[in-house]
């Protein structure tokens, strides 16, 4: 008794740097799964989303590595923005300072209050 040949499916095999290049390009985030299949004239997004996932499972260190390399950049970003805030506050600060010192002086040179007092009324007219 003999078999019948059982059927399979033909599968197209790319080339190893062609996917690994592409894997790169979608994690890099230059182009989404169907911009990068229609670029490389590929049958559909389905194929590069294969091709990402191989190149996950053959890199799981150098992805993460690249998601380093982003929080690292983001966090340089976040220190300066910290620093241009922290120098805006010594500017506030300072300006702050100046107008209470003018105000002081103000009322020594005047010897009238300035300030408003807390708790007092206003008047009505």
């Amino acid at each position: 008794m003999t078999r019948p040949k059982k059927r399979t499916r033909q599968y197209n095999r790319y080339p190893v740097h062609l996917k690994r290049k592409i894997a790169k390009e979608y994690l890099s985030g230059v182009a989404s799964y169907g911009i990068l299949a229609e670029e490389h004239g590929l049958k559909n997004k389905d194929v590069v989303k294969e091709f990402v996932r191989w190149y996950k499972r053959q890199n799981p260190d150098s992805i993460k590595m690249d998601s380093e390399k982003e929080k690292s950049e983001e966090d340089i970003e976040q220190a300066a923005r910290i620093a241009k805030l922290e120098a805006a506050l010594r500017l506030s600060e300072l300006k702050v300072e100046m107008l209470e010192t003018m105000i002081d002086k103000a009322e020594q040179i005047l010897s009238i209050d300035i300030r408003k007092k807390s708790g007092t009324n206003q008047l009505k007219k």
